[in-house]
């Protein structure tokens, strides 16, 4: 059965990414500049007082904002493929009612919080008030981030894409002064004038088309439930992975120390941050897609495995480049000292292709709502991981973490193929199944020929740059797809 929407799906694809790869690669630059500013300006001491304060803030919002941005997607997704305008307006006003009791919220226990908080935080009482005025902040993100739910939903990509860019900008340029005027003192109202500019340029953006329903609070509290228990359940499914890292990182502390943790810090930050960049921009169009779609496990299949091809393609060039250009990134963002850990991403991106299609798999399950199984195979992935990483570092060192990475992408990929072709005959295709294994060769013949004869791999990662860039604009170019 043919379906007109999918006809430019790998278009669509390959367009989302550019566009919100474009975003983190700004966001990612403004987070640099701000920090280079705060260095010169506050030195050392600047910048921990500001991350401690950021940790604080982040942890009281990972646990009193209910998972709202999240959840709130599939719902808002759901609605706006039915072209049912009337249920469309109840759940974008749940979702704004939402945003301001769960910023209420959030400010309220940051206030309570705040004597304890200024006392384990900085060992004194002359934070409290920092504390304090920022709660403000925590209101501030929720009803942000609702905003930016609400665009995600209703597949409005562009003007989210804007929203976040001039966000980021505006609230660089708004902020940064004040380090300059102010120095310390300047932290607290800089982080709040940071939040209270990317809310601003968020409401500029807002979707004012959608009425508001006149639903009351009660059915307000009622009907948004279930979005809560899926946010809930993804809350304590991203709580225990910043658990379970933070387990690690105390072992290798009291393994090895402070160099071993920051090594592996490093690692896993070029892992997940620059090479997760396409994971990242991906999501924000294919959530609310797959969601749109989610009572319908054919199409459901079709989006999975078109998502798995374009995925690979996008990644075989990415993989194959990190790996003969690792040395001098790691030279770049750090120092010649962090060659340490090499060996850690060498093995490690060998892991990504599983990654991509695994995580392509995996959001079935969240654009289903089924939050319990969600929280159990991510419960399982993150205890395996960290029993891997532990093993892998006791025999092998940070290589062996590395390799830990990748063999844990595998076995997660069996253990959610298994849980969504059992519970929703999901089934990516053939062809995903063909570019995961086309991705996976070729990251190994480029580590193989980096580490015996390099001028080989140089070769492998041109030739596999230059096809898939090829084949990236034949699929753009293609036929129309059917189901």
């Amino acid at each position: 059965m043919s379906h007109p929407a999918d006809n430019n799906l790998y278009r669509l694809i390959t367009k989302a990414a550019a566009l919100f790869g474009g975003v983190q690669v700004v966001s990612i630059l403004c987070s640099v500049i701000r920090t280079k500013v705060v260095a010169v300006l506050l030195g050392s001491v600047g910048i921990g007082v500001i991350g401690l304060y950021n940790s604080a803030i982040e942890t009281i919002t990972a646990l009193t904002g209910l998972g709202i941005r999240s959840s709130s997607v599939r719902e808002i997704s759901e609605a706006g493929n039915h072209d049912n305008h009337r249920e469309l307006s109840r759940i974008v006003t749940i979702v704004r009612r939402w945003s301001w009791f769960v910023g209420l919220l959030g400010a309220v226990v940051l206030i309570t919080l705040a004597p304890l908080l200024s006392r384990y935080t900085f060992g004194d009482n002359e934070h409290i008030w920092g504390f304090v005025w920022l709660s403000f902040t925590l209101l501030l993100n929720a009803l942000t981030s609702g905003e930016q739910a609400i665009l995600q939903g209703t597949k409005q990509l562009k003007r989210l894409a804007r929203c976040s860019v001039y966000g980021s900008v505006a609230a660089l340029l708004v902020s940064l002064p004040l380090y300059y005027f102010m120095g310390i003192d300047g932290i607290v109202p800089s982080l709040i004038l940071y939040a209270t500019a990317t809310m601003v340029v968020t409401w500029i953006y807002k979707d004012r088309t959608i009425e508001k329903s006149d639903i009351s609070l009660q059915q307000t509290a009622r009907q948004g439930r279930e979005m809560v228990t899926l946010g809930v359940f993804m809350t304590i499914s991203s709580f225990i992975t910043t658990l379970f890292s933070y387990i690690f990182a105390t072992y290798l502390n009291a393994q090895s120390g402070e160099a071993a943790v920051g090594y592996y810090q490093a690692g896993f930050t070029l892992m997940n941050k620059y090479v997760g960049l396409i994971f990242t921009a991906m999501a924000m169009e294919y959530y609310p897609r797959l969601s749109s779609v989610a009572q319908d496990n054919t199409r459901l299949s079709h989006y999975v495995g078109k998502q798995v091809e374009m995925m690979q393609l996008m990644l075989a060039p990415v993989i194959a480049a990190f790996i003969v250009l690792h040395p001098i990134m790691v030279r770049l963002l750090y120092t010649a000292d962090f060659y340490a850990v090499n060996g850690y991403l060498l093995l490690a991106i060998q892991g990504i292709s599983f990654k991509a299609i695994s995580w392509s798999i995996g959001f079935v399950l969240l654009a289903k709502g089924s939050g319990r199984l969600y929280f159990v195979t991510e419960l399982l992935s993150d205890t395996i991981t960290l029993a891997l990483n532990m093993i892998g570092y006791r025999y092998w060192g940070l290589a062996g973490v590395g390799a830990s990475y990748a063999v844990g992408f595998i076995l997660y990929l069996i253990i959610i193929y298994i849980v969504c072709k059992r519970h929703y005959n999901i089934e990516p295709g053939r062809k995903a199944w063909m570019a995961t294994a086309a991705t996976t060769t070729i990251a190994l013949v480029t580590l193989i020929s980096y580490v015996y004869l390099r001028p080989v791999a140089w070769g492998v990662a041109v030739a596999t740059i230059a096809i898939c860039a090829i084949l990236i604009y034949r699929k753009w170019q293609g036929k129309e797809d059917s189901v």
